[in-house]
């Protein structure tokens, strides 16, 4: 009863961290506004797509490759150590996402709070217009407006916004070393608590705000000519892998933690499948609420809220609703962001982890604050160097692991983990993931130079993508030249052959699973080199036959063979101490029985006592038999 009750118990965490990873800001923020700007029904169909076909192998992968190495985003690539750098690109995925994310969250903490003292509209968004003979009439202004004259306003005009948000900024990314400071317990706890919160939410506020004939907006007949753009194909790719929470190697990481005694399998269809289903209900929800364009800023979501709740007059509690919402999906978001982060220093840096996250911190509040100087900046992260980043590095492991790696070995260290052979649709989709991920990012990167590039001119796209590529490529090679140089071999050739196999430190890290996993390997592939130790055979030293060394028949003859003794042990160092104290003890003493006992120590006190008060008749003794020996 007490086993079944933790099997329970962990499967309803998986589900609870499945439930609250499908309502982070990626399926409330980031997909709802391009869906404004590509059109709902047009990128939804395309966001399903790539989840079905690109995300799901991939979240296979890192949730395989973490649960069986229980290593970070860095630490797995002890499996093709060439390849270290792709870890890197992680790291730096999810440090840059946390910084447009920690500025979501602070917006919308910022708009919650004033929202609560200040009714919508604000009064300092609304003017009197004069009209001759009658009343002057309010006049509210529009959502983009009203943020251009407040929170977005110039520092040099209204710097109390700039430095509200900045002060926000930084106690909220301070904040989450603290709550993180016991790394799985706090996560564990976010998760269970807003994995159910969050939905129960976004129902109510459907229910009680939205309208069907806003839903009109959802499919319009012009959305369909995007598809022949490849901006739309390559962001829909990137907002897959960003909602399944690859991008940034959090599954992997999990896979030590949330995730650690779940079916590999079925989790990764089940967080896929809820995926899908989020990201459906999210845009159903964004597109009831109203159906004013909301432009392609940032910050859509927010302006979008804040015109639907003037054009149907809504009581200021729905907008407050919705804020604090938002809040509570970006504090999904920022923890599955910052946790591969601080998962790595606590590896490579122990007790002292904390320090260092503090420090990053403070690193990522100030380029938060630098981009809240001019959101083209925030623009460019979000709309260029983000999904380059996301889908050239997913390119890279991906091909890695299938045809570096080995897709056989993946295949058999899968099955090691799931006990059950493994469909091969599997392998296919992990097979055709670089096929189908590099030709849409070749033409969405070649489209930016070909038409006409604006190196100068907001929001800089061309050079934020020139950038973008300058350090993918130096991390890759700097830390492949890096692994190369770690190998043990002698010349380049070999340092190179050993950088593209799996380390010696690859594998599960308990000794009895890893013996197994290695056992397992050996079985599948026996012309391979063996991985594993394999114990000697007893007599293998001595040349006398063992137990386990018997053969499948023997001949029966008559003949009696000789028998040899074969000695207790096939220490040659203590074969040969046994036999010299043996001849030592005969020499001595050749009319006692010799004790069984071969304590080396004792035995030589007493052959120097007893040779010290032997007799001289004990020495003719001794001479005698060593006379009648020679």
């Amino acid at each position: 009863m007490f086993l079944k009750f933790k099997i329970w118990k962990a499967r309803a965490r998986s589900y609870l961290g499945i439930l609250a990873l499908s309502f982070s800001l990626n399926t409330t923020w980031r997909i709802p506004r391009d869906a404004f700007h590509y059109g709902g029904l047009t990128f939804a169909l395309l966001v399903t797509i790539a989840l079905v076909m690109v995300a799901l192998p991939v979240v296979l992968l890192q949730l395989s490759m973490g649960q069986l190495s229980q290593q970070d985003p860095v630490g797995v690539w002890t499996a093709v150590p060439l390849f270290k750098g792709v870890g890197y690109l992680r790291l730096l995925i999810t440090y840059t996402a946390s910084i447009c994310v920690i500025i979501y969250l602070a917006m919308s903490a910022t708009i919650f709070l004033y929202t609560i003292n200040n009714s919508i509209p604000f009064g300092v968004c609304t003017d009197l217009l004069d009209i001759a003979g009658q009343e002057p009439e309010v006049v509210n202004y529009n959502a983009t407006l009203c943020f251009n004259e407040t929170f977005f306003s110039p520092i040099r005009e209204k710097p109390e916004y700039y430095i509200a948000l900045s002060l926000l900024i930084v106690f909220i990314w301070l904040l989450f070393p603290f709550i993180l400071y016991r790394p799985v317990k706090s996560l564990r706890v976010i998760f269970f608590v807003l994995g159910p919160t969050a939905p129960i939410l976004w129902i109510i506020i459907l229910s009680a705000a939205g309208d069907k004939t806003s839903l009109s907006w959802f499919s319009k007949r012009d959305d369909w000519v995007n598809l022949l753009r490849p901006h739309i194909w390559n962001k829909a790719i990137a907002q897959a892998l960003i909602t399944a929470h690859v991008a940034g190697g959090f599954l992997i990481s999990s896979g030590d933690s949330i995730f650690v005694t779940s079916d590999v399998e079925w989790t990764s269809l089940s967080l896929v499948g809820s995926n899908i289903i989020t990201v459906w209900f999210g845009l159903i929800v964004w597109f009831a609420l109203g159906d004013a364009e909301a432009g392609n800023d940032v910050f859509a979501v927010l302006t979008r809220t804040y015109n639907f709740t003037i054009e149907k007059n809504l009581s200021t509690v729905w907008p407050i609703l919705i804020f604090a919402t938002l809040f509570l999906s970006g504090l999904i978001s920022i923890v599955s962001l910052l946790y591969p982060l601080y998962d790595r220093f606590r590896r490579i840096q122990g007790v002292k982890w904390r320090y260092i996250s503090i420090g990053s911190s403070l690193v990522g509040s100030g380029l938060a604050i630098a981009l809240l100087l001019d959101h083209n900046a925030l623009i460019l992260l979000e709309d260029t160097v983000l999904p380059f980043l996301v889908n050239f590095t997913t390119i890279i492991e991906i091909s890695a692991f299938v045809f570096v790696y080995g897709w056989n070995l993946l295949l058999h260290d899968i099955e090691f983990l799931t006990g059950r052979e493994l469909l091969r649709f599997w392998v296919w989709g992990l097979c055709s993931v670089p096929g189908i991920i590099a030709p849409i990012l070749i033409w969405w990167y070649t489209t930016h130079y070909l038409t006409a590039p604006q190196w100068t001119q907001a929001p800089w796209a061309a050079t934020g993508l020139t950038a973008a590529t300058t350090i993918t490529i130096i991390i890759i090679i700097s830390f492949a030249i890096y692994s190369v140089a770690r190998q043990v071999q002698y010349d380049t050739i070999s340092k190179m052959k050993s950088s593209i196999r799996p380390s010696r430190h690859w594998g599960p890290r308990d000794p009895i699973a890893h013996y197994y996993w290695l056992m397992r390997r050996d079985e599948a592939d026996p012309h391979a080199p063996r991985s594993r130790y394999h114990r000697r055979n007893l007599g293998q030293f001595s040349g006398t036959s063992s137990v386990l060394s018997i053969p499948k028949s023997q001949e029966i003859s008559d003949v009696p063979k000789e028998v040899k003794r074969r000695s207790n042990s096939d220490d040659w160092l203590y074969s040969y101490r046994k036999e010299y104290l043996a001849e030592l003890f005969e020499m001595h003493y050749p009319t006692r029985r010799r004790s069984k006992s071969l304590d080396w120590p004792k035995t030589i006190d007493k052959v120097k006592t007893n040779s010290r008060t032997s007799t001289d008749a004990s020495v003719i003794i001794v001479e005698n038999n060593v006379t009648s020996k020679c």
